[in-house]
């Protein structure tokens, strides 16, 4: 099925947008005239979207590639078995500085990188105080920041029901060792009490446990709430169908997921965070100590797959369609 995407952009998006604009025009910046190497990693296939946006990041600030910048990547995902031994690569190699996506990899960059001098910019990781890569998000200390994400997760689940209003049972899948996955089921863990909703919790720690979890999909679910994290998302072809199948919203924690065919998501845009990361990481090739630069939340906004919401019979209220930053819908 192929698909439009409409971006409706709220008026503060606008006038951040056009901000931006004027500050790039008004004071131009360039990096110092020399070769700098830095290395990429992710675990999944979304951050090569977050790669893809790191590099556009750097380019328009002036990184030309062959030039004055080096990327050291695989051009693809690396497997969680493989992190640590790809990223000491990285270090005996003495990249200039090392670049993640993903909760995973930006835990086993920690692991690698301590006691070195290699700053690490991620882009994302869902909570690094819990992932326990930095001690505080205003000075992280040690060589690591970047970008995280909000808590967020308890707003996506009011807006999941502002949507369907007659859901109860939410179908929550989830690595419970993955930290990203933990914190956002605890926010909404917090709050679905209060809206009436129930949690139905699945654990998968691996890609076999998520094919048996999908297997024996719960009983009487009306909707499905994933969280950020690898494992189940990595499945998402299967949920997608479930969802269709049994005529259930589908929530997703990123963008990604709603081009993809989940019905909605109040998320990151997987290349939007990659640039912002470039930011971070400009200034601290220019110098700044990576330890004393803040870590950054990422933006975050409502997105809604109509065509979706037409094929399990769901009306988007107007008001909803209003505040909606991304529309998807079937071509004509």
């Amino acid at each position: 099925m192929s698909h439009k995407r409409y971006w409706l952009l709220a008026p503060g998006v606008v006038a951040f947008v056009l901000l931006s604009l004027s500050a790039a025009c008004a004071s131009p910046t360039a990096p110092d005239p020399q070769h700098f190497t830095i290395g990429m990693v992710t675990n999944s296939q979304n951050g090569l979207r977050n790669i893809q946006g790191f590099k556009d990041g750097m380019a328009a600030l002036g990184y030309v590639e062959g030039q004055n910048v080096t990327y050291a990547f695989t051009e693809s995902p690396t497997g969680e078995e493989m992190l640590e031994s790809t990223l000491q690569g990285m270090v005996d190699a003495g990249v200039d500085l090392i670049f993640t996506s993903g909760t995973p990899t930006g835990v086993a960059a920690h692991r690698v990188t301590a006691g070195t001098t290699i700053p690490v910019v991620f882009g994302v990781i869902a909570d690094p105080i819990a992932a326990g890569v930095v001690e505080d998000l205003t000075r992280p200390g040690d060589n690591m920041t970047g970008v995280m994400l909000s808590e967020n997760q308890g707003r996506r689940l009011e807006l999941l029901q502002e949507m369907a209003p007659g859901i109860r049972r939410i179908f929550v899948p989830y690595d419970p060792t993955d930290t990203a996955s933990t914190s956002a089921l605890r926010q909404i863990a917090e709050l679905a009490p209060s809206l009436g909703l129930e949690i139905v919790e699945g654990h998968a720690r691996n890609s076999a446990e998520a094919d048996a979890l999908l297997q024996g999909f719960p009983p009487a679910i009306d909707a499905i709430f994933l969280v950020p994290g690898t494992t189940v998302n990595a499945h998402l072809d299967d949920l997608v169908a479930i969802a269709a199948a049994r005529k259930l919203p589908l929530s997703g924690p990123s963008t990604a997921q709603v081009e993809e065919g989940a019905l909605m998501t109040y998320g990151f845009i997987h290349h939007e965070t990659g640039m912002q990361a470039a930011r971070i990481a400009d200034r601290i090739l220019k110098g700044t100590n990576a330890g004393e630069f803040p870590v950054e939340v990422a933006d975050f906004f409502l997105a809604i797959n109509l065509s979706v919401a037409e094929e399990i019979g769901l009306d988007i209220p107007y008001s909803l369609l209003q505040q909606a930053a991304i529309i998807v819908r079937e071509d004509d």
